[in-house]
């Protein structure tokens, strides 16, 4: 067996997701396959995994902690352990593995719920803290110029309040109960690493365009369906919107 396939064998081993074979595409002969196989059933190997999945655990515990504290126990060990199963809690970059975590989260959460709010306002929080670090407003768009192509910023997001913001947001602190959920959101957060205070209320028109640019849209395009090109501008800068290729 080669070096580089010994050694890959053995990370993915300690970190195979569930129902994966680790072993696959790796030149291995049916005695050296056996060998490693019968290494998972040894206490030095059964440690090793413990331990990784505890290191696991706890990363994805800090990168999510205000979400995964409002959550019930049981559910937050669920979700911790599907995340951990699927491969997650491994990444050495804070705020990719933030995102990742709270979107994989928000994906198995009641939809409007106050618990999915949190979520959103920590993932979009956390992207518009990142973006800000490097953040410059872009040129603005020129209309002589030939078509450029606008999409959803890399750092922006959107949170949808069914309550008084301060009173979803107090609750991870005081431990209160959850105000009721209303069925239309009370106020929606939109953010950006270009506002100064990193998000704002949401007007008409950014809901509009937000939820137009699920994909890149040619700017003249935007103008046909009647987008006013002040809201996208203002976004622009805000690093709402971005240029796409």
């Amino acid at each position: 067996m080669a070096l580089l396939d010994f050694q890959t064998a053995l990370g993915r081993l300690v970190r195979v997701p569930d129902g994966a074979d680790p072993l696959r595409s790796l030149r291995l002969d049916a005695a050296e396959r056996s060998c490693l196989q019968a290494m998972t059933q040894s206490s030095a190997y059964r440690f090793t995994v413990a331990v990784q999945r505890s290191w696991c655990v706890g990363r994805a515990k800090r990168a999510g902690q205000l979400t995964l504290s409002i959550l019930p126990a049981a559910t937050r060990r669920r979700l911790l352990d599907e995340w951990i199963d699927a491969g997650g809690g491994t990444s050495s970059f804070a705020a990719a593995e933030t995102d990742a975590l709270l979107n994989f989260v928000a994906n198995r959460l009641p939809d409007p719920s106050h618990e999915l709010t949190i979520c959103r306002f920590e993932q979009a929080t956390v992207r518009a803290n990142e973006g800000a670090m490097t953040f410059t407003a872009p040129a603005p768009i020129v209309p002589a110029a030939s078509p450029c192509v606008v999409r959803r910023g890399r750092h922006a997001g959107l949170a949808a309040f069914h309550a008084e913001p301060h009173q979803i947001l107090a609750v991870p602190w005081d431990r209160k109960s959850l105000p009721p959920v209303l069925p239309e959101p009370k106020v929606i957060m939109l953010f950006g690493p270009g506002f100064e205070q990193l998000c704002r209320p949401a007007s008409a028109g950014d809901m509009a365009l937000w939820e137009r640019l699920t994909a890149a849209v040619e700017v003249p395009t935007l103008w046909r369906e009647g987008h006013r090109r002040d809201d996208v501008e203002t976004l622009l800068r805000a690093g709402v919107v971005e240029y796409g290729d």
